[in-house]
């Protein structure tokens, strides 16, 4: 486990994830506001670098928390490896699992891992998901007088531990 916290890397990250979207936008997001202030106080882990297999973004362990707040004490996640990204939850200090939290992503194996994971553990989980959409830029769309909109589905799956 690695903590991200050069800016320089962190602007090179968000370079990085960009080019991954849409399963990397829960990511890119929260790298995108730790770039421009860290208003939410996260901060970034990553299985290593530059060449990072998984990563995810939580709070900062120094930032109040309320141990049954599952909206501040969220993760997000993104993987090229899921094996990568099962590492990473199994490793002892990457994720609370003594606090209610949510784990967010736009990948089709977040939740089979995740909930493997919790469950190793005996945690009780519970399944959210929820639908993005991504509608393209109105200069790419080829009659303007003509309402047309191309929309890409993403599926994300919420974890909450109970």
């Amino acid at each position: 486990m690695l903590v991200l916290n050069c800016s320089t890397k962190l602007l090179m990250l968000e370079k990085m994830l960009k080019s991954h979207f849409p399963e990397s936008l829960k990511v890119y997001g929260a790298v995108m506001n730790i770039n421009r202030g860290n208003p939410f106080q996260k901060e970034v882990v990553l299985d290593s670098w530059p060449h990072f297999k998984a990563v995810i973004t939580r709070r900062k362990k120094e930032a109040e928390t309320d141990d049954l707040d599952h909206y501040t004490n969220a993760y997000a996640v993104f993987y090229k490896d899921v094996k990568a990204f099962q590492g990473l939850l199994e490793e002892g200090d990457v994720i609370n699992w003594d606090q209610v939290f949510q784990i967010q992503g736009l990948q089709s194996q977040l939740y089979d891992v995740s909930k493997a994971v919790a469950d190793s553990k005996q945690l009780d989980v519970k399944l959210t998901s929820f639908q993005a959409v991504w509608f393209s830029p109105v200069s790419t769309l080829p009659d303007t007088s003509i309402v047309y909109v191309n929309q890409v589905y993403a599926f994300g799956i919420g974890l909450t531990a109970i």
